[in-house]
């Protein structure tokens, strides 16, 4: 088949690599390199790469390389800056006038923790009129309580004297009304008597919060109340500022652009600052940001990773150089990644009968496009165990084998188990299906 007919098969076989391999839930960054990787195997059936100083052409056209042990590295230079965890400015919460200022800056404080003590100069006038006005109406209470059991006894006498026919029926009518009016009255004052207490007590709890007190456990850093200052909730500059205890920090990282597709959720991040540049320390990478940060030409992407500080060394605000580190792995057996994708001519992945079967009804009988699905689930397969299939070459013959694979970067991937330091392996060659 050739021409146009012979696109259309390849680009159908590269659909069905992609539906098949998409079925193995392969996932992330490596999904759209290993589907792009079977779109190429479909469209071009071979791969172009430079050669390699320790790789060896072969009488039959191979490209092979002898597998060495080596060093795999990725790393990712950028810059960064500790901040705090979390951070508060803290005003007054009612006007008046501060009485004494209780801490000073760098001192650790508790959440709760008064920081300076107030006084409203109209609070004891409201003070005292919230207590007359608890006690009047205190008394109002008392007073209603002995009218009510002063109608009680006159209701009590005049059906005493109705039974002894001294009293009219409707002398009785006017005690069990009157009876009734002083357990209404009862009812009122009691009802007022209870606000004037609970406003009491809202003054005294005032009085209470007015103290100005720390939000959250931590360090104060910046101390601008005085006393006699006169200070209200809407005031612009705060009293004091804040931040968290610094048990934690984030380290904000700045990426350029041009790192950015080396980085990933499982990079390390190692980091040193200015003050101790000889210590490296270690943080744990939280997020990478998607939106571009530009400056003039340059753009960089943000990052964050927390920092267990819980020795007190660094402070929030200190500048770091950072490395993120995708792959460091020292004196491994490696092999060039592109030796993980080679297929001699004629491979065809292995499929059960009943896979072969699905797929042939699938793609009406379409052989090109059930090789290529073929290759898409062994693919998702291999990506799915952390393992590759690589072709070694002995005494002139080719010998499939499966491989562990470790760290990638670059030209090289770290073999784990499979092969063994010496062994010959093809790494290309001329007519070779590769993804």
């Amino acid at each position: 088949m050739g021409g146009v007919g012979a696109d259309r098969m390849a680009v159908g076989g590269a659909v069905a690599c992609r539906r098949h391999f998409c079925d193995g839930h392969a996932v992330g960054a490596m999904r759209a390199l290993l589907l792009n990787i079977c779109l190429a195997a479909a469209l071009a059936g071979s791969v172009v790469a430079c050669a390699r100083k320790e790789e060896a052409p072969t009488k039959s056209g191979l490209v092979t390389f002898v597998a060495t042990v080596g060093d795999i590295r990725d790393i990712v230079p950028a810059t960064g800056a500790l901040m705090s965890m979390a951070g508060a400015d803290v005003r007054a919460s009612r006007a008046g006038v501060i009485t004494a200022v209780l801490v000073t800056e760098g001192q650790m404080v508790r959440a709760g923790q008064v920081l300076a003590t107030m006084e409203d100069p109209g609070r004891a006038a409201v003070e005292a009129e919230a207590s007359a006005n608890a006690r009047s109406f205190s008394a109002s209470l008392e007073e209603a309580q002995i009218a009510l059991r002063s109608a009680r006894l006159d209701l009590d006498r005049r059906r005493t004297l109705q039974r002894g026919g001294f009293v009219s029926a409707a002398a009785v009518e006017t005690a069990e009304v009157e009876t009734q009016r002083a357990q209404a009255a009862v009812d009122r004052a009691r009802n007022q008597h209870q606000a004037a207490q609970a406003r009491l007590m809202s003054v005294a709890a005032q009085a209470q919060t007015s103290d100005v007190r720390a939000p959250l456990d931590g360090k104060v850093t910046l101390v601008l109340a005085k006393v006699g200052q006169r200070v209200a909730p809407e005031d612009e500059r705060p009293l004091f500022k804040t931040e968290a205890a610094d048990t934690d920090l984030l380290l904000e990282i700045m990426i350029a652009e041009t790192d950015i597709a080396r980085v990933g959720p499982d990079s390390q991040v190692m980091f040193t600052v200015d003050a101790f540049p000889d210590i490296r320390n270690q943080a744990t990478l939280e997020s990478i940001g998607t939106a571009p940060i530009r400056e003039g030409r340059f753009v960089s992407y943000r990052a964050v990773a927390r920092y267990d500080n819980r020795a007190g060394v660094l402070t929030p605000g200190m500048t770091a150089s950072v490395e993120l580190i995708q792959a460091d792995s020292r004196n491994v057996l490696r092999v060039p990644a592109q030796a993980l994708s080679y297929r001699p001519p004629g491979y065809v992945a292995p499929l059960s009968d009943a896979q072969r079967k699905q797929l042939m009804k699938e793609y009406n009988n379409n052989e090109t496009y059930v090789r290529a699905a073929a290759d898409g689930m062994e693919y998702g397969r291999h990506i799915r165990n952390g393992t590759r299939l690589v072709f070694l070459l002995k005494d002139g013959k080719l010998e499939q084998r499966e491989v562990r694979i470790g760290a990638q970067a670059g030209d090289y991937a770290e073999i784990l188990s499979g092969i063994s330091k010496g062994e010959v392996i093809v790494v290309r060659g001329a007519d070779e299906r590769s993804r």
